[in-house]
């Protein structure tokens, strides 16, 4: 706790300064007054337990989103006091307008002070001290007062994303986000009901015998089997460290990932989930996994500057899950070593599973086979992309041949890529 003078004390002590050419002795008593109000001033600025503040934080906050934190102060005086509030912000968030609040909390009673945080990127956080600068009732003191605090923050990717998709599947309006299809009826299954024909649905699945006694087009709809494996694999490796504007791709991943989470929750079907780098950081098994708990698992991921050790993540998966599943595998394929051993182990998992590669592509690398060769260092660049975009297409062809589902697509278009590949699973039946 300190005591320091405040702007206007300060501007009073300069205004008295020229007294000193008329005469010192006037002066120096004025200035003996000022220097006693300052005293008497900071004697009576509340005490700690006089003026208390309290700190109310969010537990959790979606990557991309915005909270609020509220501090309540209580005035236990008889007057009303002025007081600036601010306090340490974890790395994970920054402030959104001014650091510093100021504010009169009226005589014994309580004033709320909120602010409001964005949030920078993933990860965990705490909320450090909560500092307090109080004025005395003239307004000639502070006190600065610090209350130490230590309150947790995690910023959990997609959880706002997965809030928009829900809104927009209940207004009826997820076409218009890139989702083909959210029914819950397709081929696969057991035979459900029929009805008539309506301009989209799969020729397939018209009952020409129903069509013939009833004058109309009419298809049979089928029940899908219901408490599938849905098993989400996240290469956290160099690859996904690379940023697509302030995100890094892994980012565009997990967002993706924890809506298909949320989507195959409302099919019924057990989500796992299986991060690996070098090793495997976390496995979750599959089963009816609440959204907060993938969540808070993939809050705790971040990319490594290592090479992925598909061999060993995919090793593992084989002991830990038997039942078939659709294995959902989040990565990028450019080195051609890389490449090879995704290749090689999505081909062998395809003898169980039914495995699907999510290749999240990299703009800049495609923006640079896209340029211009204005000189020889251009050149190079771009013969360079060009090479690495074509191994790239070379591995995702070598999986499509080795009967593994691939779905190629840029960063912002991972969330409906991905859901739609697997509804499109589940409509036809393929596990």
């Amino acid at each position: 706790m300190s005591l320091f003078p405040s702007g206007r004390w300060l501007a009073l002590l300069a205004a008295a300064s020229p007294l000193f050419l008329l005469s010192p002795t006037v002066a120096l008593g004025v200035d003996v007054v000022l220097l006693v109000l300052l005293v008497l001033d900071a004697l009576a600025i509340p005490a700690a337990e006089q003026l208390t503040a309290e700190r109310r934080t969010p537990a959790r906050v979606s990557l991309g989103a915005q909270a609020e934190v509220e501090v309540r102060l209580d005035n236990r005086t008889t007057r009303r006091v002025r007081v600036r509030v601010t306090d340490d912000l974890p790395i994970v968030l920054e402030r959104v307008g001014d650091d510093v609040r100021d504010v009169w909390v009226p005589a014994r009673r309580e004033e709320r002070v909120a602010y409001a945080v964005k949030t920078v990127r993933r990860g965990d956080g705490v909320f450090g001290d909560l500092h307090l600068r109080v004025a005395g009732p003239l307004g000639l003191a502070w006190r600065q007062r610090r209350i130490a605090r230590a309150d947790a923050v995690r910023v959990i990717p997609g959880v706002l994303e997965v809030k928009r998709y829900r809104l927009l599947g209940m207004r009826n309006r997820l076409r218009e986000a890139g989702f083909r299809s959210v029914r819950q009826r397709g081929e696969g299954g057991a035979f459900e009901s029929l009805r008539e024909y309506v301009r989209g649905d799969d020729p397939r699945t018209l009952d020409w015998k129903a069509s013939a006694r009833r004058g109309s087009l009419i298809v049979r709809q089928f029940e899908l089997e219901r408490r599938q494996n849905v098993v989400i694999v996240i290469d956290a490796g160099r690859l996904m460290t690379q940023k697509v504007g302030d995100r890094e791709r892994l980012d565009y991943a997990l967002t993706a990932a924890l809506l298909l989470a949320d989507v195959a929750r409302v099919h019924d079907d057990a989500v796992g989930l299986l991060v690996f780098s070098d090793k495997v950081e976390t496995f979750i098994p599959p089963a009816r996994n609440s959204l907060t708990r993938l969540a808070d698992a993939l809050g705790e991921v971040h990319a490594k500057m290592v090479e992925p050790n598909y061999p060993a993540a995919f090793t593992y998966l084989a002991r830990q899950v038997r039942r078939r599943s659709l294995l959902v595998l989040f990565t990028d394929l450019i080195d051609p070593l890389a490449s090879a051993a995704v290749v090689s182990q999505l081909s062998r998992a395809a003898d169980r599973h039914l495995p699907l590669a999510v290749a999240i592509r990299n703009p800049d690398l495609e923006a640079a086979a896209a340029q211009p060769a204005t000189d020889e260092a251009s050149v190079y660049r771009r013969a360079a992309a060009e090479e690495l975009l074509q191994a790239r297409a070379a591995a995702l062809a070598a999986m499509q041949r080795a009967g593994v589902l691939v779905a190629d697509t840029r960063p912002g278009d991972a969330v409906p890529a991905v859901v739609n590949r697997y509804l499109d699973v589940k409509r036809r039946g393929m596990l």
